[in-house]
């Protein structure tokens, strides 16, 4: 070789990027060649040609050397902004989130990225704050008084002063269990404006656009605030990541999907509702916005903060750990300050929906001027049945799945299998032939209440509904709850705590207790006298320890239970818990080569059937462990086509 040609071969730059697709096999930086006539550094976005097509992919690092011969290496095709899409530390956040998952990173890439507008580019340098650094950093108003800020916080103890003090300008890991009835919005945006003071950024994840605590943290920001809920248009999306990628916006606030949101000086965290099933991604990299919330925060050097009125098992497992600071109210306080708790089990009354408690109670609300609630397990009209004089769910014979109640001729149908009957045939148990259903779907219990009550009956199916004046009775499905209620609340009515007890998943009893505890937390908001609330729960199993926790307000005692339950099954909090789906195709047993990747320890439930797939429960003393013994299975079936998801943590493991 000539020293011409050595000095081209020296001189050459190599940009290794990260292609957005979708093979775990292909999950590695490739090697591509950067034309004389770009300027590419790592963290651009750039377009490259990949097995014949154009993609995009995330450039992580600019080398002059390779190992693939200078005759295969492809140019950069096109560089896709010239502003840096993300910074060394934020790249390891997005390296974190893909190991932490289970994940390719080229995933966690385009999760975290939106799709690019020339024209908001245009605009914005326009504007005077595009590119990055272009602007002079905004500044925000001053800290709240620091007396006011004492006596709102003085409920928490030392645990609320050194949430205060990490906000100021320090660091740590906070789980909050607001004191029932609190003010989350007023508290948030305290917190907010303490950080802003202090010349760091916040950010905000809620698991329902229309969280009002977030709508406070919105106002009190300002003009620093964008506000990524309720999935703005791309163009929108983009420009508001923009603004906080170049320091524009100090305070994102955001569902999910916000929570890799670049900020400049990223001095507060918080994510609301940390076991709320909406923070967790249904797409890979199957992501939790409480963890990544977390790391973020740490990374950062910040405050990193999970709000909820039940922890998740996750979050029970770091407390155990000691890896995150408890903020809780003094026992005593939220004993004065939690709901008054009525226990039924209508044992003395004729078998009815809704028990003589529960109607007096939303009776009593209405009369007053103010809401009744009534929260409904489900949606529409709910078509389970059982018997009318026993109780017994009523079964297919084919398959053992709940018969419903059709719209059409047949009496019983399964929509399991298709089997249905004309006649509704005898009870096995009692011989009645009545059929009830197991829990009335909102649509039902509303217009049924409709003919009882005088005031208006509203059914709220989802986020955003508006609630009509008070007096009205709300029958409302989870989707509906939020983090503040609609106005005065005097009485909520739990009237199938049970049938969300028995749901066949390994969260039902805790995810159950979370939402009861935040609905039952409405009727305390904003009282003096705690004792006027009403909550009335309808239960066949009063001594259930969900419920006794409900009552006593009480999620530690709960969790001691539970752990207790859990404990033989060797079920989170004890253990990680992964659920593993795969698809048709490859070679080999399936569950065979599952059992023979598992890493030392490890416990492999399944499979069963999933949609087309086989499924499985993977029960993990070390998830890093776990991952990394799984990886060379998962890359072979890669390769052969076949499809596999891990999600890691899920919510519902059963």
């Amino acid at each position: 070789m000539t020293d011409t040609a050595d000095a081209a071969d020296t001189a050459r730059r190599i940009a290794q990027v990260v292609v957005e697709v979708e093979p775990l096999h292909l999950d590695r930086p490739f090697d591509y060649l950067v034309p004389e006539d770009l300027e590419v550094v790592a963290g651009q976005r750039v377009q490259v040609n990949f097995g014949g097509r154009r993609v995009r992919g995330l450039v992580v690092a600019v080398t002059d050397v390779s190992e693939v011969p200078a005759a295969r290496l492809r140019p950069v095709a096109k560089v896709l902004g010239e502003h840096v899409w993300v910074r060394p530390d934020e790249l390891e956040v997005l390296r974190w989130a893909a190991g932490r998952f289970g994940a390719p990173l080229a995933d966690v890439v385009r999760h975290a990225l939106p799709s690019r507008t020339i024209d908001v580019e245009r605009r914005a340098a326009e504007a005077g704050w595009f590119p990055p650094g272009t602007e002079r950093r905004p500044s925000s108003d001053p800290a709240p008084d620091p007396r006011q800020l004492a006596a709102d916080w003085q409920v928490y103890g030392a645990s609320g002063t050194a949430l205060l003090d990490a906000a100021r300008g320090g660091a740590g890991s906070f789980v909050w269990r607001p004191l029932p009835g609190e003010d989350l919005g007023a508290r948030l945006a305290e917190l907010t404006q303490v950080t802003l003071a202090g010349d760091r950024d916040v950010l905000v994840i809620v698991p329902d656009p229309a969280s009002p605590a977030a709508d406070a943290v919105v106002r009190a920001a300002g003009d620093l605030a964008v506000d990524l809920r309720g999935g703005p248009s791309p163009r929108v999306s983009y420009k508001r990541w923009l603004e906080a990628r170049c320091g524009a916006a100090r305070v994102v606030v955001g569902e999910r999907g916000a929570v890799f949101t670049p900020l400049e000086r990223l001095g507060l965290a918080v994510v609301l509702d940390e076991a709320n099933p909406a923070l967790k991604e249904r797409r890979s990299p199957r992501h939790h916005a409480r963890d990544v919330v977390l790391e973020r925060a740490r990374r950062a050097g910040g405050a990193g903060v999970v709000v909820g009125t039940v922890p998740s098992a996750v979050a029970w497992r770091l407390l155990r750990e000691r890896r995150v600071t408890a903020v809780v109210p003094s026992r005593e306080a939220e004993r004065r300050a939690r709901p008054r708790v009525q226990v039924v089990t209508g044992q003395d009354q004729p078998k009815a929906r809704l028990l003589r408690e529960s109607v007096a109670a939303l009776r009593a609300a209405t009369e007053a001027g103010n809401y009744g609630v009534l929260l409904a397990a489900r949606r529409g009209e709910g078509r389970a049945v059982v018997c009318r004089r026993c109780g017994e769910r009523r079964s297919c014979p084919t398959c053992a799945s709940s018969l419903g109640v059709p719209e059409g001729r047949a009496a019983l149908f399964c929509e399991g299998c298709g089997w249905s009957v004309r006649r509704v045939p005898a009870c096995r148990v009692c011989g009645q032939h009545e059929v009830v259903p197991l829990a009335a779907g909102a649509v039902r219990l509303g217009s049924e209440l409709q003919r009882t009550f005088e005031v208006p009956v509203a059914v709220l199916e989802g986020y955003g509904q508006t609630a009509p004046p008070p007096p009205a009775v709300l029958v409302m499905t989870r989707g509906s709850v939020l983090d503040a209620p609609p106005g005065t609340v005097d009485a909520v009515v739990l009237a199938d705590l049970d049938g969300s007890l028995r749901r066949p998943t390994l969260d039902a009893a805790e995810d159950t207790l979370r939402l009861a505890c935040t609905l039952a937390g409405w009727t305390v908001h904003g009282r003096r006298d705690p004792q006027a609330s009403r909550v009335v729960v309808q239960t066949r199993e009063p001594e259930h320890h969900a419920v006794a926790a409900l009552a006593a307000w009480d999620p530690g005692g709960f969790w001691r239970t539970e752990v207790g339950i859990r404990a033989p099954l060797r079920f989170p909090p004890l253990a990680h818990a992964m659920r593993i789906e795969v698809g048709p195709g490859g070679d080999g047993d399936v569950t065979a080569l599952l059992r023979g990747s598992l890493a030392e320890g490890d416990e492999l439930l399944g499979p069963l059937p999933v949609e087309g797939r086989s499924g499985y429960l993977l029960k993990s003393g070390d998830r890093d462990a776990t991952l990394a013994a799984l990886r060379p299975l998962r890359e072979t079936w890669s390769k052969a086509g076949v499809e596999v998801r891990v999600d890691v943590d899920p919510v519902d493991a059963l």
